[in-house]
Parts: C-alpha cells; structure tokens; sequence
C-alpha cells in the first residue's frame, strides 16, 4: 500500500524532495497508466490496454510481455517515441477524496529529503507557504490531468456497463508469448450491434474515441517482440532505434474542478 506523503505547508515543513533525472524508477513497471488525453499520441506507440483494478477499469500502456521489466526503459531513458504523462508526475499522485484532489508524495520513493540542504533537493514551499517553482511545475500538470483521468474513468465505466470489454485474443497472447495476465480490449462486433440508446449512451461519455483507438493501438504489439529482442535488460540499446520503432510509428486539496 502506497505511504503518501500530503502535500501542505505543514505536513511539509523542513523537507524536500530530490527530482527524478531519469524515469529508472519506472524500469520494473510492465504497465504504465494513461489517460484519455493522451490517446492519440499513445496508441501510435505502444499497444494500449484495459485491466481491472479493484472495481473499476484502467486505462494502460503495454510496455512488456511479462511483468518486473519494462521494455521501452533502458539506463533510466525512455526508448519509445511518445512517453506517458505520468512518467513526467512521479513520485506525487492525486487521491480522490470526494470532489477534491489530495495531492500526495511518494515517502517509498527514495526522493524525500528531511534536510533542506541536501544537494540537488528541492523545498516543497518557500518560507511563505506558497508551493516552490518546481512544485509549481507539478501541480499544474497534475491539475491539467485529474480532469482527463476523470473523464477516461468515466469512458470506461460506459464501456463496462455496455459489456463490450473482453480479454485480448488468444492467438495474440500467443503470437507475443505475452505473459501478463488480465489484459483486455474492445469487442467491435459487439459495438457495431448495440441499439441506438446504448450507442448514445458510449458517444455521450465520449468513450468511442477511447473505444477505437484502444482497438487500433493493438498494431503496435509487435514493438514488444522487437524490443523483447534489443532489450531484454542486459542488451544495448540500438543507436539507431528507427530500427525498432520505424520511421511511421512515429492535505494540501485543489479544487480541480474549478
């Protein structure tokens, strides 16, 4: 379970935090989340893909055939062309509580420092109470973004209700030899056969678009095998990685809602 720091002038008094140089961190994550927003850019470079987690569905990239390694992580650098928004957040996070968002702090990251002067650490407020300039930089990307996680939730939870989700297809587990269990996509035949209410309903939670491009992304699953071949954790990385991807895949609360 996540030990969260909450980020407020007091919770945070006398502490900083060392930013991330590189997204290392992220080396071991087979599945990377997403948001709606970033679908265009995300389905072109990676397969996409839907996994329960407790009651409700994420929306995911696929970045490996089996779980503990990242394929498209190499010495701390990301190899692919588009690299997910939360790599860029990490380790702060927002917790839902009510209509509100709590912004927290990873205290497992290894990024928290009890001492100001630690070289290459950041304070999370000035002496005023007011969030530092590296803070700021955070919050506003976090701000921008709980609304379109809001929003893919949503998405989902329309597509759950018109049961249209299904598992991956077996001959494409196969193909991979892809080891994560639970992945899932949507079923089209089952989509293009919904009545005009239910199709109303998807187009009204703006989930066709999550819809197809989830489906589309599918494509990019041989990226897997290749990369599986170039970086099974030990191997180089290519100097050129065209060669890979191809040059055509190319309690400190804010009111988000405000």
């Amino acid at each position: 379970m996540p030990n969260y720091l909450a980020i407020s002038p007091k919770e945070c008094e006398g502490l900083a935090w060392l930013p991330p140089q590189d997204v290392h961190f992220a080396a071991h994550n087979a599945l990377v989340p997403l948001h709606a927003g970033e679908l265009a850019k995300a389905a072109s470079a990676m397969p996409l893909a839907l996994v329960k987690e407790g009651r409700e569905w994420k929306l995911v990239g696929v970045a490996s055939l089996q779980s503990n390694h990242n394929l498209f992580i190499k010495d701390g650098k990301w190899l692919g062309q588009y690299r997910p928004q939360s790599l860029a957040t990490w380790p702060f996070s927002v917790v839902n509580v009510g209509e509100k968002g709590v912004v927290t702090f990873d205290r497992d990251s290894g990024l928290l420092a009890d001492d100001l002067n630690t070289p290459g650490a950041e304070p999370f407020f000035d002496n005023h109470g007011s969030p530092s300039h590296s803070l700021q930089a955070v919050l506003d990307v976090l701000k921008a973004n709980h609304g379109k996680h809001r929003a893919t939730q949503k998405a989902l939870a329309a597509l759950d209700t018109a049961q249209l989700i299904v598992p991956w297809p077996e001959h494409l587990l196969a193909s991979l030899g892809m080891r994560i269990p639970g992945l899932h996509m949507v079923d089209e035949t089952a989509l293009a056969k919904l009545d005009d209410q239910a199709f109303l309903n998807l187009r009204s939670a703006q989930a066709l678009p999550l819809a197809y491009a989830l489906n589309l992304s599918l494509q990019q699953a041989h990226l897997l095998s290749r990369l599986a071949r170039l970086n099974p954790g030990t191997a180089a990385v290519p100097e050129d990685l065209d060669t890979v991807f191809g040059n055509d895949d190319d309690e400190f609360t804010f009111d988000f809602d405000s």
